[in-house]
């Protein structure tokens, strides 16, 4: 498999901002124009209007998106399966992989979704590396898409070039048992749930190599 390392890169942008977000924004920037041409226009939107704000706007505008009152959350298992006790399992069996992968997890829990992507780029496991895009953050992002009404949040933006940088990376050969039906994603569910294919804790967020 290719290298993945530009995962790490887009999880920045999904980290609380700093004094160096603009860096991370500029970074990211680049990366998009000379890897995936077809969304930069969006990239290129969310850059100029998060660059535009101070830190503590920044800060003040993540925590609008993702924490009060937010539009969704950040932990990719919870969005998936609520407080259900296969998210508990999830997240044991992602923290495994963190600590073969050498990814500190820091405060934020194994399924946070700049700790998924950091994971993405670092595993050495090809197998995993390709059911945790395909099976897991893929279906996921797109889920989380739902949540936002068309334009009025410019997080929407990242979330859409990210799920375009998982469709054109992750191609699920050998997984297509693993999809999840369309009417998932309608926007009327709160939770990604399970489908009766799937096989991660008993749904189909479950990597071959992880063990119940």
């Amino acid at each position: 498999m290719k290298s993945l390392v530009h995962y790490e890169l887009l999880g920045s942008l999904f980290r609380y901002p700093d004094a160096n977000f603009n860096t991370k924004l500029l970074s990211n920037l680049k990366m998009i124009e000379e890897n995936y041409i077809e969304v930069f226009p969006e990239m290129k939107r969310f850059v100029d209007a998060i660059a535009s704000l101070n830190t503590k706007e920044k800060q003040e505008y993540y925590l609008k998106t993702f924490d009060v009152k937010a539009i969704c959350y950040l932990d990719i298992g919870y969005m998936m399966f609520g407080e259900d006790y296969k998210r508990a399992q999830l997240l044991v069996n992602l923290q495994n992989e963190h600590n073969e992968a050498g990814v500190d997890c820091g405060t934020e829990l194994a399924d946070h979704l700049p700790n998924i992507l950091t994971l993405i780029s670092k595993t050495k496991n090809d197998d995993f590396k390709e059911e945790l895009g395909f099976i897991i953050t893929m279906p996921t992002i797109k889920f989380m898409l739902t949540k936002f009404e068309a334009g009025d949040n410019h997080y929407e933006d990242i979330f859409k070039v990210l799920l375009y940088v998982l469709q054109n990376d992750f191609k699920g050969e050998n997984m297509m048992e693993y999809t999840f039906a369309e009417e998932k994603f309608n926007g009327k569910n709160e939770f990604l749930i399970q489908s009766p294919k799937m096989t991660l804790c008993d749904s189909n967020c479950k990597p071959k190599r992880f063990k119940s």
